[in-house]
Order: C-alpha cells, then structure tokens, then sequence
C-alpha cells in the first residue's frame, strides 16, 4: 500500500512538472510570435519587430535541428559567418529557433536585382571556399568515427533519395550511403555490380563536415562580399565529394557564374577523386 502510494505522488508531480514545462514553453512561443512578424517569401521564417536584428526559424522537428548545428560550429571556435543562436525552445513537436539576422541580402537578390556582375559573384565564391576549407578541419569525435548523413546532434538528415520526405542515417560507414544513393538494396548488392577500385575510391575519401544547401539564396552578401551561409539544418557529417555534389548539380539555385566556379574550382585530390567515381554508378545527384 505504501509503494502505491509513493508512485501515485511521483507520477502526480511528474504531471504537473509537465504542465508546469508546457506552460512555460507556450509562453515562450507566445512570446516569439509576438514579438515577430512572418518575413516576405519565407514559409518558417520570422523577422522581430522593433528593430531587433533577430529572426526565428520555426521548424516541425525536434532533432538535427539549426539550434544543434549552430551550437555546434561555435563551440569549434573558427569564426564562420554563421547566424549566433540566441536561444531556441520546442512546444509540441515543433523547434523555435532564435538567431541573430545576418546583414546584407541573399546573393541570389543580388544577382537579380542587377547589383553582381559575374567577377563579384566569383568574387564571393572565392570567399565562400575560405570557409569551406575552415569547415574540412573539423574532425568526428573518436565515438562517431566513420558515421556519415549524421547531423551536428548525432541524428539522422532528410533523405534526398526520396526528395526529402522522410529521413535518414546516420550510416556507420561511407559505403553504406552510398549504396543507398546508387538505389541497391544494401552494400552487399553494390559490391556485386560495382568495380574493386571503385569501392576502394569512394571508401577511401574523408568525412566531413559539409553544407548540404550551398544555393545562392543562402549566401548572404552585403558591399558586395560574403556576409554569412544560413540554413544550417541539414548540414553534418558526410563524405567529402558530398559537398562537391551539392556545388555542380546544376538546378534552382545554382546556376550561371555561380555553379561555373564550382566546377573549375579544384576540391582534395580524394574528393575529386570519389566525385568521379561515384558518377560511375549514381542514377542521379544524391543532393
């Protein structure tokens, strides 16, 4: 009789810690969407009024979200241009995340609005390379060595197999995602149909930690420089040539002078070198 009442107690303030959690995320909510105003052109995206020079990012996902990827890339201490993560609360199932507002306008506004000649959006290229080289001296933690498609919270990424709409990983290998971007059943199947050497290529290429969406209208400029990257929430851990993919597929976003950089422009010699080979076997772009 004793024991049950003592887990009637526990379970009642378990209850009302919940409630009291709840509540407190609903007035947070509450507060953030009061003190903001949808901003033109965005589906999940926030400006704050009164001229606070901070935007929420409103996202239905609790994990891999930008909170864990911009938390992340801070702590490393390399002084990207990235949004500082201000604070960042979840109420139901859905992530609020609070950021400072990167100054200038996407690169893609830029270029139409007629302010980017060819030579200043390579310009801007060039500088967006600085940061990826910051980015390839990050190394996996010994625990997570080797895992790839994981996000800065060791979680999985959207699938682009499937167009995103559902998710993936992490994978415990290079190859393993590779099997899935080349649609075999698993990696089994794609050592039966694809070259020794291949393989060796595409097992040999470092992980690292890469942008999945380097489009211009998440390159923010401002004087006709590189401002800040956005949209981090997709980014983690990958192979190399990942990122090379996401800079040549030629498509919405990346296009003209942009995506001409990007395919002269040199990435290692192991990147390089599994972008090639695994042209060999892909029905598509995996990004």
């Amino acid at each position: 009789m004793l024991y049950f009442h003592a887990y009637c107690i526990h379970k009642l303030f378990d209850d009302i810690w919940a409630r009291l959690l709840d509540l407190a995320t609903s007035l947070q909510q509450l507060l953030i969407l009061s003190l903001s105003r949808p901003l033109v052109n965005t589906h999940n995206i926030r400006a704050f009024r009164f001229g606070i020079p901070w935007i929420v990012k409103v996202t239905q996902r609790t994990v891999s979200t930008e909170a864990h990827a911009l938390r992340y890339l801070h702590a490393m201490g390399l002084g990207l241009p990235v949004p500082q993560l201000i604070f960042c609360c979840i109420h139901r199932g859905i992530t609020y995340t609070v950021m400072t507002l990167i100054p200038g306008t996407s690169l893609m506004d830029a270029i139409l609005g007629g302010d980017m000649t060819p030579d200043a959006v390579e310009s801007v290229a060039q500088e967006v390379a600085v940061v990826l080289s910051k980015l390839q001296t990050l190394r996996q933690s010994p625990t997570d060595a080797g895992k790839v498609m994981m996000s800065a919270s060791g979680h999985h990424l959207p699938d682009p197999v499937v167009f995103f709409e559902k998710r993936s990983g992490p994978y415990r290998c290079a190859l393993d995602l590779w099997a899935h971007c080349g649609d075999y059943f698993d990696l089994t199947e794609m050592k039966g149909d694809v070259e020794p050497a291949t393989l060796d290529i595409m097992a040999a290429e470092p992980i690292q930690y890469v942008h999945a969406d380097l489009r211009i209208y998440n390159i923010i400029v401002h004087d006709g420089h590189l401002s800040g990257i956005i949209d981090w929430e997709d980014s983690g851990w990958f192979p190399s040539s990942w990122q090379v993919h996401t800079l040549r597929w030629p498509r919405f976003g990346c296009y003209g002078p942009w995506l001409q950089y990007w395919l002269r422009y040199h990435f290692s010699e192991e990147a390089e070198a599994a972008y090639a080979a695994s042209k060999t076997f892909l029905i598509k772009s995996p990004v």
